[in-house]
Formats: structure tokens, C-alpha cells, sequence
């Protein structure tokens, strides 16, 4: 007998109460990785003629667009072991990566060298650690040789300290506020200390016109324009730093009275309120130029260059990221709350929701930000584990990308650490979050690809004065509902159209158009679903509940004793249209739990203490105070849900032969004919059925 069926029946005999939802065992083994889940023809090794460049709105490639579809490292991950360097590339390879940003690369600078924990040391800023530099350049040659490029994060994490950097401390305070942000935008040693690190880090990594380096984020997450709409530059701007900032306010000013530096609390003008915001815009492009000018320095000319995300600055951004080559933006589906203390492991909570379920609402959002005439990337995206439906973000947002025709994913992240074979699902890590590994290199395959074609572009205005108003009203991270109430925009139009934003552009807000026949993708939010519906692409995401769902050339349906979630995707592996081809990819994969502490039964989400709408992973310990299992870590082994439904697959097929996939893509036992039989135009395949090999691959092969 099969493991996946020793695990059916350990779970039919020895918990009883879990036989509603059938769980079985599945783990992904990246490093054995092969046949239909092995994306790796997607990538070849990079030569110097793939230098990435801006050409025509996209990045290009010897003179062709290209898009990315990656991850992110994130602290110690960024430095692994030059033994591992090629097995994690390779690891990536497969899983369709063809880029990877390096985040957190400058916070908690290392103590000792051989920590390898970030590229800094505890010495004055910018004090490199080599091994760090010779462990990053090993990984990056080994990205190379896979045909992976880089996203170099500069300022994320690190805090500048005043008694070793020779910077003012806070009046009453020894230490910055967190990340310095954001008094390092505008001090100016500050600024001339980040382009000597630019400078330094790109010269020890060796990255002048190495093709590896794809593009260049200068600041993540900040902006003076942000502080300023969030209330943070009142409460962190003092002392010296407000002395300065000051200074620079009356220079601006060019001998006009300046007054004050003003606050948004402040009921003034707009016009006076205006010439205020358009110093700090200034005051961001003039730091913003300084880091270009370095990088360029050092890296060469052609590399594109980022500043901050479009969710930290808003519409202002369009001013004062004139002087850089593409715009970034970030977003979380469910992201953790903690009602004590931040970052808390065992006193943290989550929605549970689903982003197909509630509206779509990010993924519509996420489309006002984007800029016509650059290219458009995503550096961090994610429904972190435990939410129960966090493999629909992958899928779906490739696809919603695809129609938008932006440029990047980045999914965050890969891993925090280098213990690469960690097995149990680890909050935001991809490495070990099994209900999303199954379904990401089709993802990667189908935004890389195009394999949903880009809707016809909507052009929105957006005038100097709507951008002012929108930082005066304080709407920097709402561009879609700001449009929205000030000119009609509806965001829903994002599924009809490829929405970009004009900068100067003339003309009234557009506010609804009508759904083209022939679309790529499909979204119903009343039904709560989301369909793909390509000729390479058939996916059906969401609440399906009893109900049969169309996709293009699939129909779906779950089995009576089956949950009302799903999420699947068929592409086609000889990239040919679903219905004329011989090699498929079918992937169907549940939700993931890990066990208690010392047992096999599965830990499943439970209401936080005293709440009916928030969920946690309960405490395993019983003296535990806080109410919280950690979010990361635990115990195997791991259950995923089991997906019993009907795939009708429309095909020219005579005949073919459906395979369940073990962890490493290789084929178990094919379906029995009972369990693949003819339809009208095609076939009804029986999904997870009563003595199939369970897994959430199957690989179909057609004669």
C-alpha cells in the first residue's frame, strides 16, 4: 500500500473526528524536483549580453521585454554556506525563479564576521563584513549559472547610531527611530554615508555591468512624503534633525517668508500647504538623485533603478521618483496583527480570509498605482501560513499581473535564515510552505510567459493639483479610493482593462467599463470566484462549494464531502493551446496543517481568546500565558486537505493517462479507467478518489 493511503488510514482508525476532511500526507522535495513541476527550461545560464535594461515601458533583454517572476532572502538567508549556494539556486531554478531580491541585508550588523548575518559590521557605518561579501558573491555566481538575476535592496533595516556614526542623537533619546527613517532621507551626512555604502557594497560584490544585477532598490518603504501624511515626521523630526530640515525649508523658500515647518495637523491654505509638500518632494528627489548618481557610479549605466514603494508616498511619488526608471509597490493579504507587543510569536492573530472571497479589493487597488511608460514591479507579496487559503496568491495574482502587463513578482519570501531544510511551514517562508510550492512554478510560468494576455491599457489623468490633494487628505496608500472619490474611478474596472496612471495627463477620471468578450481571466465576486480561462491556462479559485464552475477549456466539480474552497490550475507543458495538448500539469493542492508537539494530530486555527472573527494556532503548552502556538517552527508531520472533485478536461485527445505526482514529480500509479472515462468532447477525471496515490499534482499525458 501507498504511504498517501497508510496516511488515509492511520486517519480513518486513530482520529475519527478528522474523517469530514480527509487529510493526507504531502511534502515537496525541491533539491529531487523533476518532470511536470521542473520549470526549470525556463531559465538559462546569463551571459553579458543579458544585462537588463528600460526599453519602450518594460525591461528588456538583448532588446526584447522580459518579466520576472521571484522571491526574496531575507537576514541570514541572504549568506548561505558556499557549499548550499548551487543547490538553493538550483532549488529556485525549478520553481520557475528567475529573480531574487536580497532584503534585509544591512540590518543587525554583525558582531562577529563569521556570524553572516548581514553585509555590515558593528564598526562605523559603512563597515562591510568580507565574509559576508565572499558568501553573497558565491551565491550570486551560482544564481548565474541558473539563469537568476538580482533586486540589490540598499537602505532597508539599518539604524544609524549617533555615538559611532557621528550623527546627532534625539534630544532625550540615545537611539534613532526605527530604520533612522525617516531623518536619513534628508541629514546630509546620512545621505553621503548610504552612496558610500551603495558605492561599496556593488564594488565588493563585483557588480559593475554584471548581468546579474537586474535592478536596484534605493529605500524601502519611507518617504518624506509618507512621514509627512502619517504623522511620523511631528513626532520624530526634533533637535538637530529638525534644525536642518529647517534650514533646508527656508532655502527652498528662495527668501520668501517659510515659516515653520508645517504639520498636517495644521488648517492652512492648500496653496500653503502645497509649496510645503512640494519642498519634501524636492527634499526626496534630491536624495533619491544622490543614490541614482551612486549607483550608476558603481554598477554602470544601464541598470534600472528604484526608490521607495508607490504604498509609501502615493501619488506624490510620480514627482519625485522622476529622476529613476521603474515604480514598486508592496502588499499583504491577512497580514498578522498583534494586539501586545509587535512581532510577538505567541500572542499574534489573523482574518483567515480569502482574497478572492472579499472583493478582490488589493489585487484592484494595486492596479491605480501603476505609472504609464515604466515598468511596474511587486518586490513583496504574500497570505502568509496559517491562512488556511493561502494557496490561491500565487496563481491568481500571476494571472491579474499578466492582464495588468506589469513586469515583477517577488514573493516574500523564500527564507529568513539558512536552515533551508526546514520542513513545517514557517509564517511567511516559501521554502516550507507546502500549500503554496505546488502551485508556483506554473504561476512563474504563466506571468513569465504571458500566457494571459494583457488587457487593452485604461489611461488615467492625473493632474499636479490631484496630487497634492491627495497628500494633503492623507491618502497616500489609497491611490484607488482617493480616484475613486474624487473622480469616479471604479477599481473593479482593473478586470476589464490594464489600468495606468498619467502623470500630467488630460481628460476626466474614467470610471466604468464594460468586461471585453474574450477576456483571460474571469472574477465574480458575488459568487467568489476566480477563473482563468487562456488557451495554455484553465484555473478555477475560490468558493465552488456544490456548484460546477466553466474555465476555459475545464469544468469543475467538488465532491460532496469536499470543502467549498479550491484552488486549481492546468497548463499546458508543450506550449500548446489546452486542447490540443499532449502534456499537462494539473495542480489541485488543499490547505496545509502541521501536528501538536509530540503527536500526529493535526494543529488546527481556533478563535483568539475572546473573539469570534480572529484566529490563532492555539497554545500547545498548557502553562503558556500568551495565547498563541507560534506561527513558525512546530512539529511534522504535515496534512494537506484532500481535494476529491470531477476535472471534464475539452480535448482533441483519442485517449490519456492521468498520473498522480510524488513530492519530487515523479508519476505514481496512473488513475484507474473508472476514474478517467470519456465525455462528450472530452474526458471527466476523478480527482483524489477512494484507492488513488493522493497528491496535488497529477500529469496528464494524451495520445
Amino acid at each position: 500500500m501507498k504511504r498517501s493511503n497508510l496516511a488515509l488510514l492511520f486517519l480513518s482508525c486513530a482520529l475519527p473526528a478528522l474523517a469530514a476532511e480527509k487529510l493526507y500526507r504531502f511534502s515537496v522535495d525541491q533539491d529531487k524536483l523533476s518532470g511536470a513541476p521542473d520549470f526549470s527550461r525556463l531559465n538559462r545560464a546569463l551571459t553579458p549580453a543579458d544585462r537588463i535594461s528600460v526599453r519602450g515601458g518594460h525591461f528588456a533583454r538583448r532588446g526584447k521585454a522580459i518579466r520576472f517572476f521571484g522571491t526574496n532572502l531575507c537576514f541570514a538567508g541572504n549568506f548561505p554556506d558556499p557549499a548550499d549556494a548551487p543547490r538553493i539556486a538550483k532549488r529556485m531554478r525549478r520553481l520557475g525563479i528567475n529573480l531574487v531580491r536580497l532584503h534585509h541585508t544591512d540590518t543587525n550588523p554583525d558582531r562577529e564576521e563569521s556570524r553572516a548575518g548581514s553585509l555590515l559590521t558593528q564598526g562605523p557605518y559603512p563597515t562591510l563584513n568580507p565574509t559576508s561579501i565572499a558568501r553573497l558573491r558565491v551565491l550570486l555566481d551560482a544564481f548565474k549559472a541558473e539563469g537568476i538575476y538580482i533586486n540589490l535592496n540598499l537602505h532597508i533595516g539599518y539604524e544609524f547610531r549617533p555615538e559611532i556614526d557621528r550623527v546627532p542623537p534625539l534630544p532625550g533619546a540615545g537611539r534613532l527611530p526605527t530604520h533612522s527613517k525617516p531623518l536619513h532621507i534628508f541629514y546630509p551626512r546620512m545621505v553621503e554615508l548610504q552612496t558610500q555604502y551603495a558605492e561599496q557594497v556593488i564594488g565588493a560584490l563585483k557588480l559593475k555591468n554584471d548581468p546579474v544585477l537586474a535592478m536596484v532598490e534605493i529605500d524601502n518603504e519611507t518617504s518624506l512624503s509618507h512621514a509627512w501624511q502619517t504623522g511620523l515626521m511631528d513626532r520624530v523630526v526634533t533637535g538637530e534633525y529638525r534644525t536642518e530640515l529647517e534650514r533646508q525649508w527656508k532655502q527652498f523658500s528662495a527668501g520668501r517668508d517659510a515659516g515653520p515647518l508645517i504639520s498636517p495637523k495644521d488648517t492652512l491654505p492648500p496653496e500653503q500647504v502645497n509649496r510645503f509638500l512640494m519642498f519634501l518632494v524636492d527634499r526626496d528627489r534630491y536624495y533619491l538623485a544622490a543614490m541614482r548618481d551612486a549607483v550608476r557610479r558603481a554598477a554602470g549605466k544601464l541598470v534600472p533603478i528604484a526608490g521607495t514603494q508607490m504604498d509609501f508616498g502615493g501619488l506624490l511619488n510620480l514627482d519625485s521618483h522622476d529622476v529613476l526608471d521603474y515604480a514598486d509597490a508592496h502588499f499583504y493579504i491577512d497580514h498578522y496583527n498583534f494586539p501586545g507587543q509587535p512581532w510577538d510569536s505567541r500572542n499574534w492573530r489573523i482574518r483567515d480570509s480569502s482574497s478572492v472571497g472579499t472583493g478582490l479589493t488589493t489585487f484592484l487597488n494595486e492596479a491605480a498605482s501603476r505609472q504609464a511608460g515604466r515598468p511596474y514591479t511587486l518586490s513583496e507579496y504574500n497570505q502568509a501560513f496559517p491562512n488556511s487559503h493561502g494557496n490561491e496568491i500565487d496563481a491568481t495574482l500571476a494571472a491579474f499581473a499578466s492582464f495588468q502587463d506589469w513586469d515583477g513578482l517577488m514573493h516574500f519570501a523564500y527564507a529568513h535564515s539558512r536552515n533551508w531544510d526546514d520542513k513545517t511551514p514557517s509564517s511567511f517562508n516559501l521554502a516550507s510552505d507546502t500549500a503554496k510550492l505546488p502551485l508556483f512554478g506554473q504561476s512563474a510560468w504563466l506571468f513569465r510567459t504571458a500566457a494571459v494576455k494583457p488587457g487593452q491599457p485604461l489611461d488615467i489623468p492625473v493632474s499636479q493639483e490631484l496630487r497634492l490633494r491627495a497628500a494633503r487628505e492623507r491618502m497616500g496608500r489609497q491611490v484607488a479610493p482617493f480616484l475613486e472619490k474624487v473622480g469616479g474611478y471604479q477599481p473593479a474596472v482593473a478586470l476589464s482593462r490594464a489600468v495606468r496612471l498619467v502623470k500630467d495627463g488630460a481628460g476626466p477620471i474614467p470610471a466604468a467599463v464594460a468586461q471585453p468578450s474574450g477576456c483571460d481571466i474571469h472574477y465574480d465576486p458575488a459568487a467568489r470566484l476566480f477563473l482563468i480561462q487562456s488557451p495554455k491556462a484553465a484555473g478555477v479559485f475560490g468558493f465552488l462549494g456544490k456548484k460546477k464552475a466553466s474555465a476555459g477549456a475545464i469544468d469543475l466539480e467538488l465532491a460532496s464531502e469536499t470543502g467549498e474552497f479550491v484552488t486549481l490550475m492546468l497548463t499546458a507543458l508543450d506550449d500548446k493551446p489546452i486542447a490540443n495538448s499532449k502534456h499537462l500539469l494539473v495542480s489541485v493542492p488543499g490547505k496545509v496543517l502541521r501536528s501538536r508537539a509530540g503527536t500526529e494530530e493535526p494543529l488546527k486555527l481556533a478563535n483568539y481568546s475572546g473573539t469570534t472573527d480572529w484566529w490563532t494556532l492555539p497554545k500547545e503548552d498548557p502553562n503558556q500565558e500568551k495565547p498563541s502556538a507560534p506561527s513558525s517552527g512546530g512539529s511534522g508531520p504535515l496534512w494537506m486537505e484532500r481535494m476529491e472533485s470531477t476535472l471534464t478536461l475539452r480535448t482533441a485527445a483519442k485517449a490519456i493517462t492521468v498520473y498522480p505526482l510524488d513530492g519530487a514529480g515523479a508519476r505514481m500509479k496512473p488513475l484507474a479507467a473508472a476514474g478517467v472515462q470519456r465525455a462528450p468532447g472530452g474526458f471527466r477525471i476523478h480527482l483524489h478518489g477512494d484507492g488513488q496515490d493522493l497528491s496535488p499534482w497529477f500529469e496528464i499525458v494524451s495520445r
